[in-house]
């Protein structure tokens, strides 16, 4: 007979010491170039602000040395987690990686920050707050013209669609972790959906919404914004309306 495990107040103590306050998740695809500076600079902000932190990867079919890199940094930093996914798709990636978070709260971002503050305001909120929209329409945002075009048209189609009355569906949110982790584990998008179904299922439950202002410029060229990508973006987030349509929201 296998004997029962049993669980102490001092072991749940220390379950909850070992808890990080704050997921940092971060999708990756390609980013070699990039990769080991730009998370230089986000553990030193994020070391300033708390104590107890982790930094989730989420490789998703990358053809260069990303994966190699994460690995060389978890030498380093005892707090790196990856997850490795064969097919590149960015929905895809920030489900796996807030279902896979540890933290009290979950930031998902990119690897191309250029406002780390952003951290700090977002934090701040999700005290108060189950999900907080980094926005860049409340911030500011430097990217070239096609892309805030894209930005304002896909916000604005989500507002027709489904009421919603945020500045910014898209870029990088915050979240209670466990509450969206419930709402988020039957959710199967492509491409950049995933914002949106969180927001609709979040709204459908009750949950608070804030947003903060974000600044943001481009580093580098977009990967979405290519004359062959935008058309396939296009006829993606057509049918995920449809679906999202039926469902009933």
């Amino acid at each position: 007979m296998r004997p029962q495990l049993v669980t102490t107040l001092s072991d749940r103590s220390m379950a909850a010491n070992r808890q990080p306050t704050l997921s940092l998740i971060i999708p990756v695809h390609n980013e070699e170039e990039v990769l080991e500076q730009q998370t230089q600079k986000l553990v030193e902000y994020v070391q300033s602000l708390m104590e107890k932190f982790e930094v989730l990867f989420v490789e998703n079919g990358s053809t260069d040395q990303t994966s190699h890199i994460i690995e060389k940094l978890q030498k380093h930093f005892s707090f790196i987690r990856l997850i490795r996914l064969r097919k590149a798709d960015y929905s895809t990636a920030v489900i796996e990686g807030v279902k896979a978070a540890e933290g009290k709260y979950s930031i998902v971002m990119g690897i191309d920050y250029v406002d780390l503050e952003v951290l700090n305001r977002c934090m701040r909120a999700l005290k108060d707050y189950d999900i907080v929209i980094c926005s860049k329409n409340k911030g500011l945002d430097k990217r070239p013209f096609l892309n805030r075009l894209v930005n304002q048209c896909y916000n604005l189609l989500a507002k027709l669609f489904f009421g919603l009355k945020y500045s910014d569906v898209e870029g990088y949110h915050g979240y209670d972790t466990k509450k969206i982790q419930a709402i988020i584990r039957d959710v199967k998008t492509r491409a950049h959906l995933c914002n949106l179904w969180v927001l609709l299922k979040a709204r459908k439950i009750g949950l608070k919404v804030d947003e903060v202002p974000f600044i943001v410029y481009e580093r580098r060229c977009s990967k979405f914004m290519g004359i062959t990508r935008l058309p396939y973006l296009a006829a993606i987030t057509l049918v995920e309306f449809i679906k999202l349509k039926c469902k009933g929201y």
